[in-house]
């Protein structure tokens, strides 16, 4: 699958609502800096992941222009968030288990970060990838 396949997929979801992917952003799982945080700063966009921006809609758009369209989408993406939304938009894991992972995500937050919760973003990405890339990739590709 190409990036062009999947910006083709999703660029009518702006719009589909996320709430699984809303709230687990809302609760601190949004990357603190580096990669799209850094891009939007860059942009002007608001950076503030208690009011969900900037948006996963956003964030795979910048990505798949950004990129040549005829590359693979490939497992190296791994920002959780993302795969997550992509998940959830497109129907592509079932929503309860999307609801079980997120609420074992935000459960496991700790408060390092003084009022901001800590997550163990590589492990919970690597979850996040497991249980939703696959599914994502068949779901574009039917």
């Amino acid at each position: 699958m190409t990036i062009k396949q999947v910006k083709d997929y999703f660029i009518e979801k702006n719009d589909v609502p996320c709430p699984m992917t809303e709230k687990l952003v809302k609760a601190g799982y949004q990357q603190i800096s580096g990669g799209y945080i850094d891009r939007a700063r860059r942009e002007g966009l608001l950076v503030d992941y208690t009011k969900f921006s900037p948006s996963q809609y956003w964030h795979l758009m910048s990505y798949c222009d950004s990129r040549n369209g005829n590359k693979p989408f490939s497992k190296n993406i791994v920002c959780g968030e993302l795969i997550l939304w992509m998940a959830e938009v497109s129907g592509a894991v079932e929503t309860e288990n999307l609801e079980k992972l997120v609420g074992q995500i935000i459960e496991s937050a700790g408060f390092s970060l003084g009022k901001r919760p800590a997550y163990g973003r590589k492990k919970w990405n690597r979850e996040i990838q497991s249980l939703c890339f696959d599914e994502i990739i068949n779901q574009i590709c039917k």
